[in-house]
């Protein structure tokens, strides 16, 4: 009887000495890289659970010290936070929303050979991206246009994001154009082939392209702290850069004041500790949302090599 060889034998591959230093090194720098990115959530974690007098203390490295809520309890209790953590939901939401529908129609239409003049618009809104007109004349434009001070600034001024616009540009070429004659021939409108053919394809780049537009939305401080002076209007991430800069003004005084031998008395929360759950709580959103589009980001990121 011939004896039939082990598969898994037969296809082993063996590893030599250079493999295996190489293997080393690479999973040594991965951990590398995997404790710088990971480390610093873990500390605004431990940090946020930690009473305020020991974060002052500087006794906070690895875990946390007298673990309490109180810090999340102040966050919770500030009627500012609250509504600027508000706020933020409904920007990024109506951001999504309408940024990716205002951008992927104008792509579409810019990838329609019947359009007249599409190269003409496609000049001026890359013109767009390499010139600006600067702070003043943006916000004596904004003026005219009444959206100082108003909800509407985070909207209307982000419905155009010419980036993105060459990435949906990009993968609706690469749709076959028989798909889309086909539906010419059985008498489909644009809309509707638009809404029948061309979106459901197009669920990687739109997954992608709306991950990115939430996360800039999210984290966005600039528009608020130059084009809003209500802070009923204001979003989580200008209050919390102002919330950085007190608190880290507030943490230098009291260590000046410890060092010059002042019996400096703290109970309870401090500017640092409420910062440092603030900027948690802030991060949880887009940490629940990210697993979802994982699936598709790989897949819309590849877009990056575009053709537009």
């Amino acid at each position: 009887m011939t004896k039939i060889p082990n598969k898994d034998k037969a296809t082993k591959i063996r590893l030599t000495p250079e493999d295996h230093l190489v293997n080393g090194f690479s999973t040594f720098f991965a951990f590398i890289v995997f404790l710088l990115t990971v480390y610093p959530i873990y500390y605004c974690t431990i940090y946020a659970f930690s009473d305020g007098k020991s974060a002052l203390a500087h006794q906070i490295y690895f875990w946390p010290v007298d673990i309490t809520l109180d810090n999340f309890k102040a966050v919770l209790e500030d009627d500012l936070l609250v509504n600027s953590f508000l706020i933020s939901v409904a920007r990024t939401t109506l951001s999504v929303l309408t940024s990716v529908s205002f951008t992927a129609l104008t792509a579409y239409a810019l990838t329609r050979k019947q359009l007249a003049g599409r190269k003409i618009y496609s000049m001026i809104a890359m013109f767009t991206m390499y010139f600006g007109g600067g702070m003043i004349p943006t916000y004596l434009w904004f003026r005219s246009l009444r959206l100082i001070n108003t909800f509407a600034v985070y909207i209307i001024p982000s419905l155009l994001n010419v980036y993105h616009m060459l990435l949906f540009m990009a993968f609706f070429r690469d749709i076959p154009d028989s798909l889309i004659e086909s539906a010419y021939l059985d008498g489909a409108s644009e809309i509707k082939i638009l809404v029948r053919i061309v979106i459901p394809l197009s669920t990687p780049i739109l997954a992608t392209i709306s991950l990115f537009t939430g996360v800039n939305a999210w984290n966005d401080w600039y528009t608020s702290a130059y084009f809003v002076n209500d802070q009923r209007l204001m979003t989580m991430s200008t209050i919390l850069m102002r919330l950085v800069s007190a608190a880290d003004a507030a943490q230098k005084a009291m260590e000046m004041a410890s060092l010059t031998g002042a019996d400096v008395k703290v109970s309870g929360p401090t500017p640092a500790s409420i910062q440092y759950a603030t900027m948690l709580i802030s991060i949880l959103p887009v940490m629940c949302v990210y697993p979802f589009v994982q699936k598709y980001f790989v897949k819309g990121v590849m877009v990056g090599a575009i053709k537009a």
